[in-house]
């Protein structure tokens, strides 16, 4: 598994025919074949003689005509969430696809190429930011701006999470890099919440009761939400509807820089592990405009998907692969027990008395690394390795193993992964 910048286009199938001139005008369709598991298809048009014939372009998926470029381009591209305009957005099926070609033009015999590229699902590091706002609340950045900067800031994934509206889960671009989660923070007059993967998971937001915040939970949750408590110790908008009163899956232990409330959060995470809960722990900035501390990706929430899209990234979220950096150029941390990795149940050996713990970093970091259990921190040492493996560090009897890496001059953390289960 590894964190990725570009795209690596991992097969390629080229597909070849020659067209004479009494072939003007006709369609012609070159099959191919797409295999399980495909996250992007890239096709890429070339011909002879293009000063003087012109061959148009478009695609079929399984089900039938999927978009056309015409003559205006000669490379596109289809993802589930994203696609080159005139394409349409889907599932990227396994099965018979084809390349349809128009004889536009054909004065002279023409040879036409179609090099068709395909990326396979596979697991890597995204790195995002789970909690934005534009102006169609009350942030000062249109949504194209806000992605716009989201890019500059070196992310992969970004959720519009605009206070108690949809709007801006349809105005989005698409960008070609870049997830867009659809989402929205439920804002209620004593706490907030965020709805993620559904662009209206419920019908209105107005909340005066207990009942009423249950209502809406549960009706975002059939309509296919995942929903996260935000900022529950904040100094002005807390969860006062009580965390004990909710069944919680998700939970924002950092929301912003890294602050007091933060770590209440981050306490209260870990108080709910050592009874043997399963919450998965994310962050997100809160960024609403420019500000000298409060910026995008800080902090910066990595999810282990097997796709970069919406799905998928939501997929690995509440699966609990992931872990929360201070920002974007922090590194992401994988953790193992075995061959069990974060999120995932480690079947415990009875004959064991400890578990060895493998560790990787992206990259060489300088801190203070703690393994914390139900039993508190079992391990601490001052590191600047990037993979290493800590052997019989963990208690057999523990209910589950996570890391943290602290910048002990400035007294924050730098990663918190999200725990192994020990079962």
């Amino acid at each position: 598994m590894r964190n990725t910048e570009n795209i690596s286009l991992t097969e390629e199938i080229t597909l070849t025919t020659t067209l004479s001139s009494s072939q003007q005008g006709d369609y012609i369709t070159l099959p191919f074949t797409i295999p399980e598991d495909v996250e992007e298809v890239r096709v890429e048009l070339s011909f002879t003689e293009p000063e003087a014939n012109v061959i148009d372009l478009g695609v079929e998926d399984p089900h039938g005509f999927r978009g056309w470029s015409g003559g205006a381009r000669r490379e596109i591209f289809l993802r589930e969430d994203r696609a080159t305009p005139g394409y349409e957005l889907g599932e990227i099926q396994p099965g018979q696809w084809g390349v349809i070609l128009n004889a536009y033009r054909v004065p002279n015999e023409c040879t036409v190429t179609a090099k068709v590229n395909f990326k396979r699902c596979e697991f890597e590091w995204y790195k995002g930011d789970l909690h934005l706002h534009s102006n169609h609340s009350d942030g000062a950045f249109t949504v194209s701006e806000v992605v716009e900067n989201v890019r500059e800031a070196g992310l992969q994934f970004l959720a519009l999470t605009d206070h108690n509206t949809f709007s801006q889960n349809v105005q989005y671009p698409i960008v070609e890099d870049l997830a867009i989660i659809p989402a929205v923070e439920l804002t209620t007059n004593k706490g907030h919440a965020n709805f993620y993967g559904v662009p209206k998971p419920f019908l209105d937001f107005r909340c005066r009761t207990k009942e009423d915040v249950q209502e809406k939970l549960d009706e975002g949750i059939a309509n296919g939400s995942i929903v996260s408590i935000n900022h529950p110790h904040c100094n002005f908008c807390p969860w006062e509807w009580g965390l004990d009163n909710f069944q919680i899956e998700v939970i924002e232990i950092w929301n912003g820089p890294w602050s007091q409330p933060n770590h209440a959060t981050l306490e209260w995470w870990d108080n709910q592990l050592q009874q043997g809960k399963r919450i998965v722990a994310i962050g997100g900035s809160d960024t609403h405009r420019e500000h000298d501390q409060i910026k995008y990706g800080v902090p910066t929430t990595w999810i282990n998907a097997v796709a970069h899209s919406p799905r998928k990234l939501l997929e690995g979220m509440v699966n609990g692969r992931v872990c929360v950096s201070s920002s974007p150029k922090s590194p992401w941390v994988e953790i193992k027990v075995g061959e069990t990795g974060m999120g995932e149940i480690h079947q415990k050996d009875e004959q064991q008395d400890f578990f060895t713990l493998e560790v990787e970093f992206q990259e060489k970091v300088n801190g203070v690394f703690k393994v914390m259990t139900n039993q508190g921190t079992v391990f601490q040492e001052e590191l600047i390795d990037k993979s290493f493996s800590i052997p019989s560090c963990i208690p057999a009897k523990s209910l589950y193993i996570r890391v943290e890496l602290w910048n002990q001059e400035l007294d924050e953390p730098i990663v918190i992964s999200n725990p192994i289960y020990l079962r």
